[in-house]
C-alpha cells in the first residue's frame, strides 16, 4: 500500500517554521556547521556529529533528559535527522539498543519537524533511523519516527562541498533504484521512483555546479527516494554500505556510491531494468559511469584490501531483512563479484 505520512512543505525555512505556530519548548538539532536562530521559539540547541552510534544517542539524551520538550526541530543531514528521530521518542527508561529492528517503539507525543540540508538520505520522510552499534550500521524501523513535517528549502543545500553533493545525490538515486528493483509489485512506488531518477539525471550536473535549480531537483529526488523506501525498502546496496560504513567509518552516501555500478550491472539483463532505461531515455549504466568519471568518484579499493572481500560479502549476506526483498535472488558469490567490481 502506497502512503505518505509526512506533510511536505516547500519554502524558506524561517517563514515556514513560523507558519507552523509551534508552541512550548522545542529541541533544535543541527549539524556542527549550522547555527539557526528563531526569535519566536523557545529552543534548546543540540549540535549533532556525523554517523551517530548508540553511545552518542545516550550522550545527547543526558544533556536534555531533565527538559520537557513539546516538539523536535531537526535541521541537517541524515545523521542529524536520524538522531533527532530517536531523541523524539526517548524517555528516561529507554534503552536505545532495544529500539533497533522493526516496530520496537510504542509511541511518540512530540511533534517532529525535519529540514534537510543535504539531498540524499530522504530521512525527512522515512520511518528509518540508522545507528552504529557493535561495529555494524543497524536500523530503527517504526512509523512513530516518521516526521510530521518535512520542510524543503533548496537554499540550505547551496554551497555544499562537491564531494558531499555527489555522494548524497547518489544516495538518493540508490533509494529510488533499490525500491524500483524490489520483488514486491507496487505500481505507484514505481512511478515515484521513475520520477526520482529522472530528477537525478536532470539535476546532478546543475547541483555539482551549485545552481539552485540543481539543488531543488536533487532535493525532490531525495524526497521521492525517501517515500519509496518507506513504502518498500532498500536492498543490496545498503546491505553492503552498512558493513563498509560501520567498519571503515565511510560516510553513508559514499558507501552507497561504491556499490551502485556493480548493482546496476547485476540487473543489466533484467527486463524491468532495461525498460527503465527506455522510460528515462538514458543508458543508465553508461551515464552513471560518466558521472563517476567526470567527478572522480572514489573506489572501494581506496578503503579496503583485496583480502577483505570475502568478509564483506559474508557480513552483507547475513542481512536477510534487506536481501530478502531483491527482485533477483543473489548468492554470496554474486555479492563477492559486486564487491570486486567496486574495487
Amino acid at each position: 500500500m502506497f502512503s505518505v505520512k509526512t506533510k511536505i512543505i516547500f519554502g524558506t525555512t524561517e517563514e515556514e517554521i513560523s507558519n507552523l505556530n509551534l508552541k512550548g519548548n522545542g529541541l533544535l538539532c543541527t549539524g556542527r556547521h549550522h547555527d539557526f536562530k528563531f526569535a519566536d521559539l523557545n529552543l534548546y540547541h543540540l549540535k549533532i556529529s556525523p554517523e551517530p552510534g548508540v553511545d552518542d544517542i545516550y550522550k545527547y539524551f543526558d544533556k536534555i533528559r531533565d527538559i520537557n520538550f513539546d516538539y523536535v526541530l531537526a535541521i541537517g543531514g541524515g545523521s542529524v535527522l536520524d538522531t533527532a528521530k530517536i531523541l523524539s521518542v526517548m524517555t528516561n527508561d529507554t534503552k536505545v539498543e532495544n529500539l533497533l529492528g522493526t516496530d520496537k517503539i510504542k509511541g511518540r507525543t512530540k511533534t517532529l519537524i525535519a529540514v534537510p540540508t543535504t539531498h540524499g538520505s530522504g530521512s525527512e520522510v522515512t520511518k528509518y533511523a540508522v545507528l552504529k552499534f557493535q561495529n555494524l550500521k543497524q536500523t530503527v524501523v517504526s512509523d512513530f519516527i516518521v516526521p510530521d513535517y518535512a520542510l524543503i528549502d533548496e537554499n540550505l543545500a547551496m554551497n555544499l562541498p562537491k564531494d558531499l553533493t555527489l555522494y548524497t545525490s547518489i544516495d538518493a538515486f540508490c533509494h529510488n533504484i533499490e525500491a524500483y528493483l524490489s520483488k514486491i509489485p507496487e505500481p505507484l512506488t514505481d512511478l515515484n521512483c521513475e520520477n526520482g531518477m529522472k530528477f537525478f539525471f536532470d539535476g546532478i550536473d546543475e547541483a555539482m555546479e551549485n545552481k539552485i535549480s540543481g539543488r531543488r531537483k536533487m532535493l525532490i529526488c531525495s524526497v521521492l527516494g525517501g517515500i519509496a523506501i518507506t513504502n518498500l525498502r532498500t536492498n543490496l546496496i545498503h546491505a553492503l554500505s552498512h558493513v563498509i560504513g560501520a567498519e571503515k567509518n565511510v560516510s553513508h552516501g559514499l558507501a552507497n556510491a561504491l556499490f551502485l555500478r556493480g548493482y546496476l550491472k547485476f540487473y543489466k539483463d533484467d527486463e524491468k531494468f532495461k525498460n527503465l532505461g527506455k522510460i528515462l531515455n538514458v543508458d543508465i549504466i553508461k551515464r552513471i559511469g560518466e558521472i563517476y568519471e567526470k567527478y572522480n568518484a572514489k573506489r572501494l579499493g581506496d578503503f579496503v584490501a583485496q583480502s577483505e572481500i570475502r568478509h564483506i560479502a559474508e557480513s552483507t549476506y547475513e542481512n536477510k531483512r534487506l536481501l530478502s526483498v531483491m527482485k533477483r535472488e543473489i548468492s554470496k558469490e554474486d555479492i563477492e563479484k559486486i564487491i570486486e567490481e567496486a574495487m
